[in-house]
Parts: C-alpha cells; sequence; structure tokens
C-alpha cells in the first residue's frame, strides 16, 4: 500500500488566535518497487484567500523570490490537484511530520466547503522517530535528518523538500513506525478546536463566526448591541 508523506508551508502570523493560510503544499509518495522503494512528488503554491498577499517575511521564511514567484492558484484548485495525485480510489497511508499539518488542512477544507473523505490512515511519525534519535516525542525536523545522517536536499522550510526529508526518515526507520489504518471521523471531530461554543446562545459555531478574542459569536453580538441601543433611546423602540 502507498504511502503519502505531505507537508505545508503557511503565511506567518504573529496575532493571537489568527490561523496562518497555507501558501504550498508538497508531498512524497513512497511506492514499494522492484528495486527498493520509488518517490513520487507532488508541488502547489496557493495565494492567502484572506491576506490575499505574501508579506516578505514570508517569503523570506520559505525561500521565495519575491521577483521571481512561482504561479499561485486557488486552495481549493492545489487541494482537488492534491487528490487526484493521491489517487484517491485505493487505500493508502497518510503521514506527516506533526500534527500541526493535518490541522491546518482540516480548517481549510472547512473553511471552503471541501470534503474529508481523503483523510484516512493518518500517521504522524514525528514521536516515534523522535524517541529513538533523541529520547524526547518531539524534535525539529532539521535536527532528525541530522542526527539520522540524511543528506539535506535543498532548502528547508519548502513543502516539498520537508516532505521529501520526512519520507526518507519514514523508510530509514520504518521497523519502528508502525502505521496504523483510521478513518476520516476519527481524524476530524465537531470537538476541534475549530469550533466554539457561544457564551450567549450556547450554540457550537465554526470559529469564522466569531469576532477577535471574543466568546460570543457576532449574530449574539450585533443582537446585544441593538438591545442595549434600544435601551438607551426608547424612541427606536417605538418606531419598531
Amino acid at each position: 500500500m502507498q504511502i503519502i508523506v505531505f507537508d505545508l508551508e503557511t503565511t506567518l502570523t504573529y496575532q493571537k488566535n489568527k490561523i496562518p493560510e497555507i501558501i504550498e503544499i508538497g508531498a512524497a509518495k513512497v511506492v514499494p518497487g522492484k528495486n527498493g522503494v520509488e518517490v513520487d512528488t507532488f508541488q502547489r503554491y496557493t495565494f492567502p484567500a484572506i491576506e490575499r498577499r505574501i508579506s516578505e517575511r514570508t517569503c523570506h521564511f520559505i525561500g521565495l523570490d519575491k521577483e521571481n514567484l512561482p504561479d499561485f492558484i486557488p486552495f481549493q484548485t492545489a487541494f482537488a490537484d492534491f487528490l487526484e495525485w493521491i489517487g484517491t480510489d485505493s487505500e493508502y497511508y497518510l503521514c506527516t511530520w506533526g500534527k500541526d499539518d493535518k490541522r491546518l488542512m482540516i480548517e481549510h477544507c472547512a473553511r471552503f466547503g471541501l470534503p474529508f473523505d481523503w483523510l484516512q490512515n493518518y500517521n504522524d511519525i514525528q514521536p516515534p522517530i523522535s524517541m529513538l534519535l533523541a529520547e524526547r516525542k518531539q524534535m525539529g525536523l532539521k535536527d532528525a535528518i541530522d542526527a539520522a545522517g540524511i543528506v539535506q536536499e535543498g532548502r528547508l522550510h519548502s513543502a516539498l523538500v520537508d516532505a521529501i526529508h520526512t519520507a526518507h526518515l519514514l523508510i530509514k526507520y520504518n521497523n519502528i513506525v508502525h502505521l496504523v489504518k483510521n478513518t476520516p471521523e476519527e481524524n476530524y471531530t465537531m470537538s476541534s478546536s475549530l469550533y466554539v461554543t457561544c457564551r450567549s446562545c450556547k450554540k457550537s459555531k465554526y470559529y469564522t463566526a466569531f469576532g477577535r478574542k471574543s466568546r460570543r459569536c457576532i449574530s449574539c453580538m450585533q443582537r446585544r448591541k441593538k438591545l442595549e441601543q434600544a435601551a438607551a433611546d426608547p424612541a427606536l423602540i417605538e418606531q419598531k
């Protein structure tokens, strides 16, 4: 069964509770072949749907030359290409280095109304390899490839390069990484941090329904503001 190792790069953000936007999807497909392991790769750049721009700081971080930027496409198009490349009509494992990339993919799928049924047999391979190399559950990807004696290929913080490095780690330590099968439902639940329970109406709503740093949804905030305005100006009540 083939193994898909994927990695994401995002816009840099320093605002609390603001979710970064995916701007690169990189992946490596590991398939057992007659002469060992064959690796196929995937890469797409996507433009931020909310910010509508990529800052110089983000470009520098992921190694993009702002004077010669690659072609950027909508996330929905890149995601469709990704699923086609995976070949979702067959069974496969999905792997990442850490769980953040899975969370970000779930967030973007929820935001754009895209399916989740592709998220099968997901495995985070960071803990077992980190325990072997550093006796802790989390270590940086660069530290891991250095400790493993894997030669760095290309510039780190490229989603494609990081996916390839992660695939090399998986291949080298396949004897200690025991991939498990699971369902999309096991990987995505309504208890996700993407959903927040409003303090006023007590309904669980997607995080975009809330104002920044607010635990009350925008609808309840607007309703409350109208009531306060009406209480302050009785004429508003009479007009209604």
